[in-house]
């Protein structure tokens, strides 16, 4: 008896193959329109002459383009200094982070100790805590060890609120590694410390990369901390500077549209930087062996 077989013809299944991959791109581009769409209606804007910002119909595309607004952010006013001063406080915060985190995550993860889930928990409890709730002792305590309005006490304040989060993220990319690569590296006679920088961290790169953006992006985001504990404009991050410069009531929006794109660009380059390794490192760290 002749079998019965509901296999499609191979040119079908290829049709639904390439009709499904049509239909993907389609979605991601439509989706990546509706978040690129801002930024080029920001561009616009910041580009157009004064007398066309408030015309109506509004255009996407600015009759006579110009600089100007630019010119004045740059050389009339401190955002230079600002944009400095936020580059700082990002990447000297999320490195601090990054290295204690490391360390510590280390420790966790590959030894037992008494006492070691009630640490883990405790280090979760700190992590859920708003970081607002916590602005007065912090600010009674950066008064007191002489960093109130200072730079270094930004830094260290930035890395210190987001250690616990780092510990969690690096302990779970370290516990996808098998403890039998460092017991080899420790049988060669390496100690801990090189297995740790030299064996586990070029394996878990794309988890240090992950979370250097991650973190970088609160960090350069950061507006209620930097506005509480700094009181001389001239080490204000971008954040406070854009705010104390502009303000509420800024008149001239095509200032507040070049404000945005500048605070914007420098996350767009850390992202296109590492981007090859996000999707890697956030689906590794959510994998336990």
């Amino acid at each position: 008896m002749r079998r019965v077989t509901s296999a499609r013809p191979r040119w079908q299944r290829e049709g639904r193959a390439q009709l499904r991959f049509g239909l993907d791109h389609l979605l991601a581009i439509g989706a990546s329109l509706l978040f690129v769409y801002p930024l080029i209606w920001l561009l616009s804007a910041s580009l157009k002459p004064a007398w066309q910002i408030y015309r109506q119909p509004l255009t996407l595309i600015p009759d006579g383009a110009t600089l100007e607004v630019y010119q004045r952010i740059f050389t009339g006013t401190p955002f230079p200094t600002y944009l400095l001063n936020s580059v700082v406080y990002a990447v000297g915060g999320t490195l601090l982070t990054v290295f204690v985190g490391l360390v510590a995550a280390y420790g966790l993860s590959r030894h037992e100790f008494r006492g070691k889930q009630t640490t883990l928990l405790l280090i979760l409890m700190v992590q859920l805590m708003p970081a607002l709730i916590s602005a007065i002792p912090v600010y009674i305590l950066m008064q007191r060890l002489d960093l109130f309005n200072t730079q270094i006490g930004i830094v260290l304040l930035y890395g210190a609120v987001s250690i616990p989060f780092g510990v969690w993220v690096l302990k779970g990319y370290l516990d996808t590694i098998p403890k039998e690569l460092d017991e080899s590296a420790w049988i060669d006679g390496a100690g801990k410390l090189y297995t740790l920088w030299r064996i586990l961290v070029p394996v878990i790169v794309p988890g240090l990369a992950s979370l250097f953006i991650i973190l970088f992006v609160g960090k350069w985001n950061e507006f209620a901390l930097a506005s509480v504990l700094l009181r001389d404009p001239s080490i204000f991050p971008l954040t406070v500077g854009t705010y104390m410069l502009l303000g509420p009531d800024e008149s001239d929006f095509r200032l507040t549209a070049a404000a945005s794109l500048i605070n914007i660009v420098p996350i767009l380059l850390v992202f296109l930087a590492l981007q090859r390794f996000l999707i890697s490192g956030l689906t590794a760290g959510a994998v336990k062996q």
